[in-house]
């Protein structure tokens, strides 16, 4: 199995470089061409996805939805991606549409919302991966299975980190590097999920007996040739009305 670990195109509230972990943030226009990039680079390398997992939220929906479009061929039912709310960003409480360089006020107002924690989080990586991927790894484990799991980038992380948890050192190709990964507007990581030819015993919550490889970190090459439209229309909230979705697709 190959996974590709994908983060949303880009919101206006990246530009505004403000907080929205669970706002739905609007897509730009500029984040709506990264899509399309995305789109074509995993059609014109023959990257074919059999399954793709997407955060519930639209910036990552539309994102998942936009690349799964790209790969229908005639007579073939488009891939819908599986929306789930475990895949959602880190809830930062009354820190919502806040700059990223604020501080909580202090004191803090009584009604004042603290943001999610790691633990959390956690918790959610594992709840997927438990109820999502594992299914999947154990149906075939020797299938050429690519998945898409299109996210946000702090719970891509932390799902990464539950990976690092869950397996075995030695049946592993993890750097230390690898252990604070980071995603740019539509990067991706792409891991390769293989069985260990020794042992192939796998437990619900750890993955012993196969073997993790990681093959690239923020990958953004399909980015290389993309320039942001001047004016002002570039960092704009995509106008959905003047153009549909399968149009910018097409």
């Amino acid at each position: 199995m190959q996974l590709y670990l994908i983060r949303h195109a880009e919101t206006v509230h990246n530009v505004g470089k403000v907080l929205a972990g669970t706002t739905d943030s609007a897509l730009t226009s500029h984040g709506m061409a990264q899509i399309n990039c995305l789109a074509q680079y995993f059609v014109s390398n023959s990257i074919k996805f059999t399954t793709a997992f997407s955060s519930d939220l639209s910036r990552a929906r539309i994102t998942a939805e936009g690349v799964c479009h790209a790969q229908v061929s005639p007579g073939e039912t488009q891939l819908q991606p599986i929306l789930t709310h475990t895949l959602r960003e880190k809830d930062y409480g009354s820190m919502e549409g806040r700059s990223w360089k604020d501080s909580p006020p202090s004191p803090r107002p009584r009604d004042w919302v603290i943001p999610e924690s790691n633990e959390s989080m956690r918790k959610r990586a594992k709840a997927f991966f438990d109820e999502h991927l594992l299914p999947l790894i154990k149906r075939d484990p020797h299938g050429g299975q690519n998945v898409a799991i299109v996210s946000h980038g702090i719970i891509l992380r932390e799902l990464w980190t539950y990976f690092v948890e869950i397996s075995n050192p030695a049946d592993t190709s993890m750097a230390t590097l690898h252990r604070k990964p980071v995603w740019s507007n539509t990067g991706y990581m792409t891991i390769l999920i293989i069985p260990n030819l020794t042992e192939r015993t796998m437990l619900p919550t750890v993955m012993t007996g196969f073997e993790f490889v990681v093959l690239s970190i923020d990958d953004k090459k399909h980015l290389a040739n993309l320039y942001r439209t001047r004016g002002g229309v570039g960092t704009a909230a995509h106008d959905v009305k003047q153009r549909k979705i399968d149009q910018f697709f097409r």
